[in-house]
């Protein structure tokens, strides 16, 4: 798999590893298959049905030790049965679509953290993107080790049985897993290889079941949270050369009121609507009574705190991703109707004035007289005119500033126009240091960069 390396150390860094025991879970349910056989044996107490224990081995050196359990010391045990594989081969034969892409959607039943315990109503939903698996041939030899041939016949009788000529096996309860469902065939078997392992006197006869396996190895899902839809926008762009629809002449009325203006329809559950507040988002409903916010989040499966999130388009565009404000939301702890909205603040428009101190009516309020006094760098946002020419209100030079400007004082000792609102058009963005908000200039007003209601479509909640 692709990864990051360092190239000082050589150390790997954010390696995309993943291994899922997919060939070895294969070899488990195989093993399985055959450790569950008897033998019958007569002693002198009697007649007993003993097991017959299964191992894994990857060579006939390998199953020797394991019958000495590693000591040339230990007389050999038989019988027992042991499974390694011959052959692992890719499988041309069986290749579907390599690019092809199954994808599902899932419903957690849910969960109640606090009792640990399921409830009856659906949990988190969840979208899985399944992969084309890989073909595989496995091949697999079970060798039978026993001691003299009434053991053998007893073993091969109960196992030649259920392969008639092969068994389906499933490898795993995953539901998700399409290829959970295998076969295996038995292909061959070689009656008799007598062998006599080194420093063992006994004479051990060994029959041979050959096994054919085909396999599919799966690459990683991908599963994401499942979103609710929030919003459906359809662009209708309509035409004015109604000849072009075929149209019987009769609809002439309803036809000629075709125009080429593209309309744009919105849609979201309910039409919720949002007002912004501060650190406060609340839930309203199309006539803008408050709305519970429980009723929306109980279909998305609740909030989390730690990922939970809340966009809003400050753009009439309902594409335009920069224009989002994001920030984290939580419960209220009063209000059903209001979530907190953590704003991110990297995520606000940058400003493109420099801050001001606060906003003011320059006919109330003046340089100390409900003002501090009159400071270098010091900046307002007036609402109204500032008072008639002659007035020392704002000093000796009166400053001449309309509503809507910026005044600020200069190094100079005087008051003058910093923003003149009269000659800019443009966009602009300040913040208010005395409330800590942003504004905004259109060109015609100020107004919260943020602040206000918005309609179905211009939010986003990521639960």
């Amino acid at each position: 798999m692709a990864g990051k390396y360092n190239n000082l150390d050589g150390k790997s860094e954010n390696l995309d590893w993943w291994y899922d025991k997919q060939i070895r879970r294969y070899l488990i349910q195989l093993i399985r298959i055959f450790s569950h056989f008897h033998v019958r044996e007569y002693t002198d107490t009697g007649v007993n049905y003993n097991r017959v224990p299964c191992r894994y081995a990857d060579s006939s050196r390998m199953v020797t030790h394991i019958m000495r359990n590693n000591s040339e010391n230990i007389i050999n045990s038989t019988p027992f049965i042991s499974v390694s594989i011959q052959n692992l081969k890719y499988e041309q034969s069986r290749t579907q679509e390599p690019f092809n892409v199954d994808t599902l959607q899932v419903a957690e039943r849910e969960y109640d953290r606090e009792s640990n315990t399921y409830l009856n109503g659906p949990g988190n939903l969840y979208t899985v993107n399944r992969y084309m698996p890989v073909p595989y041939n496995l091949t697999i030899q079970v060798d039978i080790w026993s001691p003299n041939t009434d053991t053998k016949l007893q073993i091969l009788e109960q196992l030649m049985v259920i392969f008639n000529p092969s068994i389906q096996i499933q490898s795993t309860n995953n539901p998700l897993d399409w290829s959970s469902i295998f076969e295996v065939t038995l292909t061959d078997v070689n009656w008799s290889n007598r062998s006599i392992p080194q420093g063992v006197d006994e004479i051990i006869d060994i029959s041979t079941m050959t096994f054919e396996v085909p396999i599919w190895i799966n690459p990683p899902a991908q599963v994401k949270r499942q979103q609710i839809i929030q919003t459906i926008v359809t662009n209708v762009f309509l035409d004015t050369d109604i000849d072009d629809y075929g149209f019987d002449s009769q609809f002439y009325d309803f036809f000629r009121s075709v125009s080429e203006t593209p309309e744009q329809l919105i849609i979201t559950p309910n039409d919720y609507r949002l007002r912004i507040e501060a650190s406060e988002a609340q839930l309203l409903n199309l006539d803008y009574t408050p709305a519970v916010w429980s009723d929306l989040l109980e279909i998305q499966g609740g909030l989390l705190t730690d990922t939970s999130l809340l966009k809003i388009n400050t753009s009439d565009d309902l594409d335009n991703e920069i224009a989002m404000i994001v920030g984290g939301v939580k419960e209220h702890p009063f209000d059903s109707s209001k979530l907190i909205w953590n704003i991110a603040a990297d995520t606000l428009p940058s400003n493109t004035l420099t801050a001001i101190d606060r906003i003011i009516n320059p006919d109330d309020a003046a340089p100390d007289d409900g003002l501090p006094a009159a400071q270098t760098g010091q900046r307002y946002l007036i609402t109204a005119d500032t008072p008639w020419a002659g007035s020392d209100y704002w000093g000796i030079n009166n400053v001449k500033a309309n509503a809507n400007d910026i005044i600020e004082y200069s190094a100079q000792g005087e008051w003058v126009v910093s923003f003149d609102s009269s000659e800019s058009s443009q966009t602009q963005v300040v913040t208010n240091n005395y409330t800590n908000k942003q504004l905004k200039w259109d060109g015609e007003k100020w107004f919260s960069s943020y602040e206000g209601v918005y309609n179905g479509g211009f939010w986003r909640l990521f639960p």
